[in-house]
């Protein structure tokens, strides 16, 4: 309030109160009174009730570090001196203050959708702290499925993460193996000492790739009870078909055929050429449920059975194989020679009859050879070597079951002449590849 006012001129009163704690005050009244020379004339606000020169204002709580401020207004009556008073009453409070927290924990785990079965699975766990207290022993397990192990053999894995404050998360990796192909899914947990826990799940489809192989060789051909696929030194064409049937692509896919030292290359498809003994084909990546199809002309050097072997191979896949068979057929030659000695002879004298059978064929060995010879009226057979066996006119020698290439067999018979004239030895010459070759030598007897 002023210190000096004039009598009868109006002048104002202010009531600061002020709330100087940290806390709310309850019931706040400001009680203000002034003396008999003294005219109120209006306030802001107005008081709630005023008696006989006392004004009340029930200001009720107040904030802490607030304040309100009430006016009175008025003027003195006279010359003199005007005394105010004021009094406030509040009801104190005493507060405390609890920060209450949450606990609360998230997972995340992640692998990719789709991996190869050769190739490791990252596995990724993530803890964070979603909370607001802070998480103690937290701890992170991860059970595998049925089919996957860690990279260590294990068929869990755990971590410890600690302490992890408000906020904070800690990230955890490993890598699994696939031990078969399929979806392999399973959940990931964390727990904590506050006893909160959370849980986090994620799927995997394990594919690899299946390689299939197979032979295609030409019809066989047939003459008299021979079967055969060429003869020797005629191309004829082998053909291999790769399939896919996997669910994942083949990458760095190779076919490789043995090629038999009987056996030459004139030309491949694709590409296909001939490396440290292989016919090798690189045909790339091979999508799931493709094939691929390759062929060889080949040609024979010698008669015989030839097993044509083949595998194929690509990254992440079990090696695929097949076999087949080619039949190669020489051209059979045969060279008879017959040679009597002496020639003439008279009645009663023997001549020595040398017989020579030379396989001079293209490859081939003779199979299944038989040697007879047939002597004429005017002849009788005499000894015979090799174990030939006499039945009348006809000496048979023992079926050989092989002539070699380039091999001779060589008997000798005797033969008594009966009677004069032009007697003629008949050799017969059989194999199981052709029918008998004849050759006669005449023995003049006198």
């Amino acid at each position: 309030m002023p210190t000096e006012v004039l009598a009868g001129q109006p002048f104002e009163v202010v009531y600061k109160i002020s709330n100087l704690t940290d806390l709310m005050v309850q019931d706040v009244t400001l009680h203000a009174q002034a003396g008999e020379n003294f005219k109120a004339e209006d306030a802001t606000p107005e008081p709630d009730e005023t008696s006989e020169g006392k004004a009340t204002w029930v200001i009720g709580d107040l904030p802490p570090r607030q304040s309100r401020e009430i006016r009175v207004r008025g003027s003195a009556l006279e010359e003199g001196v005007v005394t105010g008073c004021g009094s406030v009453t509040f009801n104190p409070v005493l507060c405390e203050t609890i920060k209450v927290l949450k606990p609360a924990i998230e997972l995340v785990k992640t692998m990719p959708a789709q991996v190869i079965q050769c190739d490791p699975i990252p596995v990724r766990l993530t803890v964070r702290n979603t909370g607001s207290s802070s998480l103690t022993d937290v701890r992170v397990t991860d059970s595998l499925p049925n089919g996957l192990l860690s990279e260590a053999g294990q068929s869990s894995v755990a971590f410890d993460a600690g302490t992890l404050a408000p906020g904070q998360s800690k990230e955890f990796a490993f890598k699994a193996t696939a031990a078969r192909t399929g979806k392999f899914s399973n959940p990931a947990r964390v727990t904590s000492a506050q006893g909160v826990e959370a849980s986090a799940q994620a799927s995997v489809t394990v594919v690899k790739p299946v390689l299939t192989l197979e032979c295609e060789t030409p019809a066989l051909k047939e003459m008299g009870n021979l079967k055969f696929t060429e003869f020797i030194g005629r191309p004829f064409q082998v053909c291999w078909e790769v399939k896919n049937t996997g669910d994942a692509p083949s990458v760095d896919t190779v076919l490789l055929y043995a090629l038999s030292p009987e056996l030459t290359l004139r030309s491949a498809t694709d590409g296909g050429a001939v490396v440290g003994g292989n016919v090798t084909w690189n045909l790339g990546t091979l999508a799931p449920g493709a094939s691929k199809k390759v062929c060889a002309t080949l040609a024979g050097t010698r008669g015989g059975d030839y097993r044509l072997s083949a595998k194929v191979t690509g990254a992440c896949a079990e090696p695929g194989m097949t076999g087949c068979n080619v039949i190669i057929q020489g051209i059979s030659a045969i060279l008879v020679e017959v040679v009597d000695d002496p020639d003439p002879i008279q009645v009663g004298e023997e001549t020595t009859y040398l017989i020579k059978v030379t396989n001079q064929g293209g490859g081939l060995d003779l199979q299944d050879v038989v040697v007879k010879a047939i002597f004429p009226d005017g002849m009788a057979p005499g000894a015979a070597s090799n174990n030939a066996q006499v039945s009348g006119k006809t000496v048979t020698w023992p079926t050989v079951a092989a002539l070699p290439l380039r091999e001779t067999l060589t008997y000798t018979v005797k033969g008594k002449a009966l009677k004069a004239g032009d007697n003629r030895l008949q050799v017969e010459v059989s194999t199981r590849q052709r029918p008998a070759i004849i050759e006669v030598e005449s023995t003049t007897a006198y």
